[in-house]
């Protein structure tokens, strides 16, 4: 995000230490073992262009090499720069709240620190499901946000409408007293309404953590009739209405017909939120429903809707398996391989995928969840625009990072968005963490790799660029390693290739096991590339080279590098992905130097790693008392013993020792005297 003019700075490097570097390489070429621990002259080289490529773009400093934020350094009671910076944090959902948990108060009170929401709680949202038909009770998992910021700032409950990164002010507003004590007013009106109340605030950095809102996908009537499931009140809802359907279906002007109507409840999605919604209605009708309204047991069908073939997508198979099994014992149809077309007050209509567009099936309903995905938040498209704005004619890297389709806002590995010059960070649902793009780099990197400047490269030339080229776009090593294993080794000895086949085959399988127990648990950005396999790869190459001659122009390299980058991947849109980043913002600004200025951040870049995800493992309940766990190293559990360390976890987990109190005595009260149907 800094102001660098690429034309003047760092590209004359390219004269006096890349090219004399290839023209060693092209001497040593011959001498280039397959697949062996040193990097050819080459690789070098083209490490450094990449290197330099991203410097002159983007203003940014040498990545850290050192291995973490340590937590054992004293913190500086006063900042660095000799002054308190601003701070704003927008939200208070997982990151906001574990970044204000993660400051001490010695820590955040080098900052000014001011907390916008129009929620004045932090929300456990992995147990939101549980709520749906009160297995737990929706303050049990609700903290307010003022206790949690307590002698660290202060909050204000309102909604940001604008974010101005030029001048570093955001705009936010809320409704005022309403004109009668009865009256039912929105607290937070969009556009012009009387009696809103609107302020500014000016911010040196601002913590962009307002999450994400639930994606329709433009299905008709989804907005209208079905509700989502998100927030808190969506959990009420839902309860509200599924004991209104039952109290309805009772009632002797009831037809049998209506009452099977009434009684059809459609969960749409089945991801983790989805499937534990099911889970916990299912629960109910085969236990408190049993007893409560026995006689309207034979109308109620519940059916769970899903595109895909299997649940629980990300999960092990064995996972998705068992929650199939759960369902079917619990009288739950998993419709796997449905689309959902439409969305009417009483009625869903589905056509299963791969059918034609005609072939529609009407499913009547009282009630549908929608827990299908999520899409970027308003605001990010407001914040996007302004970083635009404020990028255009100076970093043509940042303007076409912020205009690429993400779920949210780009950051790179230190969370700080592309194009905020070290003011802005973002976190969890609202971040698309990822590394950068090659194509903005496509001219570089070909001169760098065409040595005799005829407009070509070939495969072994094409080899040793992505080899160099990986370290700094991790997207390139599955395409490096596939040409390392393809092209042919130089040099015409038969017993040196033999040599290099076996102690280079011997250092790949030892590079591949270590790679995969270390992903297994922490990754970093750049590990966060999907990998298509070596079919897939290939083809890239053979479609890309359009002449068919092995050799790539730079329009045919630009399309490969377009290929590429579309196999990068944000980390998953999960709690635990934002309680990490927002601890890790925590210790950042815990050292006292970042000012929202980017020669701040530059410092801290120079000498810390950035953001990496440390995956404990995944797990849902299914029902029943049964629940799964998709552990690192250890695989899937599942069965009624994960259902007890689900609920132990779930139950520690709790930002306080009250809120752990109180979800625990809901799992007893829950077991002993069931769920309260009371419409209150």
């Amino acid at each position: 995000g800094s102001h660098v003019d690429r034309n003047s700075c760092t590209w004359h490097l390219e004269k006096a230490s890349v090219v004399p570097a290839l023209l060693a390489a092209r001497v040593a070429g011959k001498r280039r073992l397959r697949k062996v621990p040193r990097k050819s002259a080459v690789t070098a080289a083209v490490a450094a262009a990449a290197t330099a490529a991203k410097v002159a773009a983007a203003g940014a400093s040498t990545i850290g090499a050192a291995m973490g934020i340590s937590s054992a350094l004293a913190s500086p009671k006063n900042h660095k720069s000799g002054k308190r910076p601003k701070v704003v944090v927008l939200g208070s959902g997982w990151g906001a709240a574990t970044f204000l948990k993660g400051l001490t108060e010695d820590e955040a009170s080098m900052y000014e620190i001011t907390v916008v929401s129009p929620r004045n709680f932090f929300l456990y949202t992995p147990l939101l499901p549980a709520c749906t038909m009160g297995s737990v009770e929706e303050r049990s998992i609700v903290t307010p946000m003022r206790q949690i910021l307590r002698g660290k700032g202060q909050f204000l409950e309102a909604m940001c409408e604008n974010i101005d990164t030029v001048q570093k002010v955001v705009t936010c507003s809320r409704a005022g007293i309403p004109s009668s004590p009865r009256a039912v007013y929105e607290r937070f009106p969009e556009g012009k309404v009387e009696g809103k109340l609107t302020f500014k605030l000016e911010y040196d950095i601002l913590l962009y953590s307002v999450g994400s809102e639930p994606n329709d996908f433009g299905t008709p009537g989804v907005k209208e009739h079905a509700f989502f499931f998100k927030e808190m009140p969506d959990a009420r809802k839902v309860r509200e209405k599924v004991t209104e359907l039952f109290e309805l279906a009772s009632l002797p002007t009831t037809a049998p017909d209506a009452r099977d109507a009434l009684l059809s409840f459609v969960v749409v999605g089945g991801g983790p939120t989805g499937v534990e919604v099911a889970a916990d209605l299912a629960d109910f009708l085969t236990s408190d429903a049993m007893s409560l309204y026995p006689d309207l047991l034979p109308h109620v069908k519940v059916r769970l809707i899903n595109t895909g073939d299997s649940l629980l997508s990300t999960y092990d198979r064995g996972i998705s398996d068992k929650s199939v099994e759960v369902f079917q014992k619990k009288g739950v149809e998993v419709m796997g391989g449905y689309l959902v077309t439409g969305v009417t007050a009483d009625s869903v209509s589905v056509r299963k995928m791969g059918s034609p567009a005609s072939d529609i099936e009407s499913i009547p309903t009282g009630l549908v969840v929608w827990a299908a995905g999520i899409k970027e938040h308003p605001l990010t498209a407001k914040l996007k625009a302004s970083l635009i704005e404020k990028n255009y004619g100076i970093s043509e890297l940042n303007v076409s990072s912020l205009k690429a389709p993400t779920r949210g806002i780009v950051t790179d590995e230190f969370l700080q968005v592309r194009g905020s010059g070290g003011s802005v960070f973002a976190l969890g649902d609202a971040a698309t963490v990822r590394a950068d793009r090659t194509l903005p780099f496509a001219k570089q990197l070909f001169r760098a790799a065409d040595v005799n400047g005829i407009g070509e490269i070939s495969m072994v030339q094409l080899r040793d660029l992505l080899q160099g080229a990986s370290d700094e776009f991790p997207q390139l090593e599955e395409y490096a390693e596939y040409l390392d294993a393809t092209v042919e080794v130089d040099g015409k000895d038969p017993r040196l290739k033999a040599v290099t086949k076996v102690f280079g085959d011997a250092l790949e399988r030892e590079r591949v096991a270590f790679q995969k127990a270390r992903e297994l648990a922490f990754q970093k950005v750049g590990d966060r590339t999907a990998k298509k396999g070596a079919e897939s790869v290939a083809a890239d190459f053979a479609e890309c080279d359009a002449n068919s001659n092995a050799r790539f122009d730079l329009d045919e390299f630009k399309v490969l590098l377009d290929r590429i980058d579309k196999n990068l991947q944000p980390f998953p849109a999960t709690a635990q992905v934002a309680a990490q980043q927002g601890k890790f913002l925590a210790r950042l600004l815990a050292r006292g130097t970042l000012d929202g200025e980017v020669g701040s951040l530059q410092d801290e870049m120079q000498s810390l790693r950035g953001f990496t995800y440390f995956h404990k493992g995944s797990l849902a309940y299914l029902g029943g008392g049964n629940a799964a766990f998709d552990l690192p190293l250890v695989g899937p559990v599942t069965g009624p013993a994960a259902g007890v360390a689900w609920k132990m976890y779930e139950t520690s987990a709790q930002l306080s020792w009250k809120n752990r109190a109180l979800v625990g005595l809901d799992w007893i009260r829950s077991e002993i005297f069931g769920r309260d149907t009371s419409q209150l």
